[in-house]
């Protein structure tokens, strides 16, 4: 590998310290490389420093500083910010990163997206990315986009307590979902910001298989020793069940919406673009319900 300056924009939370601790291991093997976090909290983060790591301030809401945060950095990951709302912010967030890359000459950026099987479907979900990566395309900028699907913690709110009472209730209908490990995306991740690729390309980071409610029913009762059955809700009453067990209506309404949207199928994506960049083998929703059992 030749030298090559990375960064990680984002890199407090939790993709990007995950990313940022797989680039450690990875330049312990290619000392060429350096290493940049970018964060709005540098101030946490003296041992990323005390390994030799850069730690620059940079928030995507204040796009005047961001320029100087990437100065001199070759290739940036730009992790998507967690402002899932209906502002247009994430989009003015993601614009400001990209703008700033541009402006500091960044040669490749590598975006966070998410599995978008129909483009003129539209949703909150995948609005933002979809836009972000048309900003993408038009900077000019060479691209990594990764299409993550639902990371596997999603099943916590999937199962709900169906480990403790057997049921798993859901409003998914036979909609399959290629949950994948949060870890691996964040192989992924680091291998196309290390990797030297230098063009356009759009991988999707998918779980080895994608599985429907009665499928998953069957692995969790097969993790759990217990009978599991699959009890079938319309989006509403998926509302009301989320309230009962105590959650805000606001964000029951949206997991509901959630669970409706993958009752078209529209997730039934499976795809061998993690094992091609990573070499790895992406890792199944077992050994996630099984890391949760106690041994």
């Amino acid at each position: 590998m030749k030298t090559m300056h990375l960064a990680v924009a984002g890199a407090s939370g939790q993709m990007g310290t995950l990313v940022v601790n797989e680039l450690i291991e990875l330049r312990a093997r290619h000392p060429g490389m350096t290493l940049t976090a970018i964060t709005r909290t540098p101030e946490r983060h003296a041992a990323w420093q005390e390994q030799g790591i850069g730690v620059r301030f940079g928030d995507f809401d204040q796009p005047q500083g961001l320029a100087a945060a990437f100065h001199g950095v070759e290739r940036l990951l730009l992790i998507s910010t967690n402002t899932i709302d209906d502002t247009g912010r994430r989009l003015a967030q993601h614009r400001h990163a990209i703008e700033a890359a541009r402006e500091a000459g960044v040669g490749h950026i590598v975006y966070t997206s998410f599995l978008q099987p129909e483009e003129g479907k539209s949703s909150l979900l995948n609005d933002d990315h979809r836009a972000t990566e048309a900003l993408l395309k038009e900077s000019g900028i060479g691209h990594t986009i990764l299409r993550n699907a639902f990371y596997q913690d999603l099943l916590l709110v999937v199962l709900g307590t169906a480990a403790v009472d057997g049921q798993l209730r859901t409003a998914m209908g036979q909609g399959h979902v290629s949950y994948v490990a949060r870890e691996d995306c964040a192989h992924a991740a680091a291998a196309a910001l290390a990797d030297g690729y230098l063009g356009s390309r759009i991988l999707d980071i998918t779980g080895p298989a994608a599985i429907d409610a009665q499928a998953l029913a069957a692995i969790a009762a097969q993790v759990f020793d217990r009978p599991i059955q699959v009890v079938a809700l319309d989006a509403e009453e998926r509302v009301r069940h989320f309230i009962a067990g105590g959650m805000a209506a606001p964000m029951a309404q949206m997991l509901a919406g959630i669970e409706r949207w993958l009752a078209t199928d529209a997730m039934h994506i499976v795809s061998d673009d993690y094992g091609a960049l990573t070499g790895r083998h992406a890792s199944p929703v077992q050994a996630f319900l099984q890391a949760l059992t106690p041994a």
